[in-house]
């Protein structure tokens, strides 16, 4: 599905604008989507795309494929997220034709044309990682953050898709929400001072929280890892003014000074 120009047009909405202002002082949820519905939005062509998603994706046959793409934007289009602008709508043809609900727009704005994104992926298998997308314009660098945060389908809709869970990693849910870089640190610091823990043991999960800009100038980026237990996380891949590592613990408040840090040093 091609949708340059409609990404384009949707963040330059008033109603874009607005969004982007509110999420200076409050959250602002754009959008909950499936990995399906990610995948017939361009997913598997954006800068980062989780790999169990994309390959799940590949395995379809063609044929199965374009139905699903046909389907999947009926559904998209009936949820008013995407706003069919043809006169007459030509079935079998799931083409660029599109016009974007702001919020939509400014959640693939990020994700098509990240400043920098920000991935904590914690090292037990399994685990879907939290990922952030600097959205911004050359005017602005970073005007917002788009969380993509992994999630379920709220009971309210869970009962309508029961075939969800036979979909595999194409049925995992992503909640979306507009943040300011304030909140974003907050919300990393959150995400890793609490893993999940380890069967038996109940050892916490380290947290690899990475930073990088899909450019050709700067691809490399910030990496660090995080061990919580709640209350306080150790965190190591800190460089000293020796230059250094140092590995070293912080409550709540020092875990988010340290992640303001990453996000500031990671945008252009």
């Amino acid at each position: 599905m091609m949708l340059d120009h409609a990404i384009a047009a949707a963040e330059r909405t008033e109603a874009a604008r607005s969004l982007i202002t509110q999420a200076e002082v409050e959250n602002v949820d754009l959008v909950l989507l499936s990995a399906l519905q990610l995948c017939v939005l361009d997913g598997p062509r954006q800068p980062m795309f989780e790999e169990r998603v994309a390959h799940a994706w590949t395995q379809l046959g063609d044929r199965r494929r374009r139905k699903i793409m046909e389907e999947v934007s009926a559904g998209l289009v009936k949820r008013g997220l995407l706003i069919d602008d043809r006169p007459e709508p030509a079935a079998g043809r799931p083409g660029g034709d599109y016009g974007l609900k702001p919020e939509l727009g400014l959640m693939l704005a990020a994700r098509c044309r990240p400043a920098f994104i920000v991935v904590a992926a914690g090292e037990r298998p399994g685990l879907r990682p939290l990922s952030l997308f600097a959205l911004g314009d050359q005017a602005q660098p970073v005007r917002g953050i788009v969380a993509e945060v992994p999630a379920g389908l709220p009971a309210d809709r869970a009962a309508a898709y029961p075939d969800d869970r036979k979909l595999g990693p194409l049925g995992w849910i992503y909640r979306y929400v507009l943040v300011s870089t304030a909140s974003a640190a907050d919300l990393l610091a959150r995400w890793t001072i609490t893993p999940p823990a380890e069967a038996g043991e109940a050892i916490p999960t380290r947290y690899l929280v990475s930073a990088y800009r899909p450019d050709r100038e700067n691809p490399v980026g910030y990496h660090l890892g995080v061990r919580g237990d709640g209350l306080r996380a150790t965190v190591d891949g800190l460089v000293t003014g020796n230059g250094q590592p140092a590995v070293t613990e912080y409550d709540l408040a020092g875990l988010r000074g340290i992640m303001l840090q990453l996000l500031t040093e990671a945008s252009p």
